[in-house]
Order: structure tokens, then C-alpha cells, then sequence
């Protein structure tokens, strides 16, 4: 079991080194801006328009990342009252399930919107508006495939 957590690790962790890359990124341009605008009195065109994309493609990567090492945020009051151990697993695996069906219509959902966006283009970059709304079915898709995993381990845990 720990096998397969090693292996979804190992995979997420480029993105980690994307997370720390993108955020170092958005803090140099937010300096540069902040520099610009008081010490030379002009702005960075761009410069807000990338914090943006870079600030959304943090977050759903980031939450993909989260979830991978379970630190989203949870409110475990029933979980923790269950002192059936039959009941917990079923109880973890509804809300498994539920999150399964959230994720596959957000990915669903955000593909759609990527589709109608990609055509757009953004103000001062120029580039697909749709990169910008990718963030969500890509994280979600992320998101998906530890939830898949978790799944997995909480039936096998159960069956075994």
C-alpha cells in the first residue's frame, strides 16, 4: 500500500518544484512592480495579468498537492464519534465517492470552459484566455487521480 503512495509522491513531486518556481516568480514581478511604479513611475504591463495566472495555477496545482499529503483541511466530528470500524470505512468511503463525483464534474465542467476560452485572447500578454481557466480541470484531473488512489487503499483496507 505505502508502495503505491511512494510511487503518486514521486510523480507529484515536479509539480512541487513547479509550486516553489511559481511562486518565487510572482514575487519577483510583484518586487519589480512595486520597484517600477515608485522608483521609475511606470507600470509593468503584463506584469499583473501574469501574477494572476500564475497566483490560479498555484492554487489548483497546490490543492492537488494538499491532497495528496491529506492537508486539506477536514472537520472529523462523526468521523471520530464512529467507533464501529465497518461504519467508519463506509462513512470514508462515501465521502470518497462524493469527492470522486465532484472532481469528475469539475473536470468535465472546466474542459468545457477551456474549450469556449481557448480562442479569447488576454489583454497585455495575448495568449490564450483559456490557459488561464486550465488550471481548474488540470488541478481537478490532479486531484482525481489521489482520490482514485485513496479509493483504492480504503477498499483494499477493507477487503484485506
Amino acid at each position: 500500500m505505502s508502495g503505491k503512495k511512494n510511487i503518486l509522491e514521486r510523480a507529484y513531486r515536479p509539480l512541487e518544484l513547479c509550486l516553489i518556481a511559481a511562486v518565487c516568480v510572482i514575487f519577483l514581478q510583484v518586487l519589480a512592480e512595486v520597484v517600477s511604479r515608485y522608483v521609475f513611475s511606470f507600470s509593468i504591463a503584463w506584469g499583473q495579468e501574469l501574477a494572476e495566472t500564475l497566483i490560479v495555477w498555484v492554487t489548483f496545482i497546490g490543492a492537488a498537492v494538499a491532497m495528496l499529503r491529506a492537508e486539506h483541511m477536514a472537520i472529523n466530528i462523526l468521523y471520530n464519534s464512529l467507533k464501529n470500524k465497518a461504519l467508519a470505512k463506509i462513512f470514508t468511503l462515501v465521502a470518497n465517492l462524493t469527492v470522486f463525483f465532484f472532481l469528475v464534474c469539475s473536470v468535465y465542467s472546466g474542459t468545457e470552459l477551456v474549450r469556449r476560452t481557448w480562442e479569447m485572447k488576454t489583454v497585455t500578454m495575448e495568449i490564450p484566455a483559456g490557459v488561464l481557466y486550465l488550471a481548474f480541470p488540470v488541478g481537478c484531473a490532479l486531484m482525481l487521480i489521489v482520490n482514485l488512489r485513496d479509493i483504492f487503499l480504503n477498499f483494499r483496507r477493507s477487503n484485506g
